[in-house]
């Protein structure tokens, strides 16, 4: 069911985005070309890019409220993953990171269960923002993921929750962070740790056995940030919340080819149902 707690008049994107900050509304501007150079390098040499307090004061502290009202309806799932969120593969040697397994215990709210007046909507429909990203990823457009349930999302980790080391299933992701853990929920990431001729496996696997080689943190990250990140190439994780603060953080899904639509099973495995969409796209 979809939540009805929030009643506010939705926001207008200029009431979200900190334009004066980050003046994204013409990008043709010099102001803009700069920032979004400045995120392109920031991609090119670390595979993250970091944009603080992107959202206005008003909108971060709706957002928040927004959040704390969808968080009951998250699916929480305890199971095993890899890093791949692959089944074991028994041909494959006991060291081989595809077999090593960790424990996943953070919830996600899908996307059919935001209001129609969400903030959180708002921007990840809005071209504004949508061409602005386009422009960071060096793309000339993006999609919005057509998936009814992933294409937005919360990431919620209470207390004791984690999201182990995994790679993403799209080329991109792009998160806001709404409020943070007490302590704990660290973004770690080791930037480019596969590439499309390797794997990496050896560097893969120091990092799961905890080296840290080749791993960034991003401590610093406060409610608002907004970060652009390339999930598919770079193995990252959330590290185990501390204290009773839940930690929550808006995940945008967009693509980089049209009407793309994830699987039944994962589907199921992340919120716990699938729906006639998911279906149609498996036969088709």
């Amino acid at each position: 069911m979809v939540s009805k707690e929030i009643t506010k008049t939705p926001f207008k994107i200029e009431e979200i985005i900190n334009f004066q900050q980050y003046p994204i509304a013409d990008l043709s501007q010099k102001k803009a070309f700069d920032l979004i150079d400045n995120c392109r390098q920031q991609l090119q040499q670390a595979g993250c890019c970091i944009l603080k307090n992107f959202l206005t004061t008003e909108a971060l502290l709706f957002a928040q409220e927004e959040s704390l009202s969808l968080a009951p309806e998250a699916y929480y799932a305890t199971r095993k993953t890899n890093i791949f969120k692959t089944d074991d593969d028994p041909t494959l040697a006991p060291e081989h990171p595809a077999r090593f397994f960790m424990e996943r215990t953070n919830a996600f709210v899908p996307k059919n269960k935001f209001p129609p007046q969400s903030l959180f909507l708002t921007l990840y429909h809005a071209a504004i923002f949508q061409k602005f990203l386009a422009a960071c990823l060096s793309t000339e457009v993006i999609y919005e993921y057509d998936d009814p349930l992933a294409g937005l999302v919360l990431n919620i980790l209470q207390e004791g929750a984690q999201h182990p080391w995994h790679y993403d299933q799209n080329d991109f992701s792009i998160v806001l962070t709404i409020q943070t853990a007490i302590a704990g929920g660290v973004f770690e990431y080791a930037p480019n740790t596969r590439t499309p001729s390797s794997e990496n496996f050896e560097l893969v696997s120091k990092i799961l056995h905890e080296s840290d080689e080749g791993v960034k943190q991003s401590q610093d990250l406060q409610p608002g940030d907004l970060q652009i990140f390339q999930g598919k190439l770079s193995l990252h994780r959330v590290t185990k919340v501390i204290g009773n603060r839940q930690r929550h953080t808006a995940i945008f899904s967009y693509t980089k080819r049209n009407n793309i639509i994830g699987k039944v099973k994962d589907s199921k495995l992340l919120f716990g149902q699938a729906t006639s969409e998911h279906y149609q796209a498996k036969q088709s």
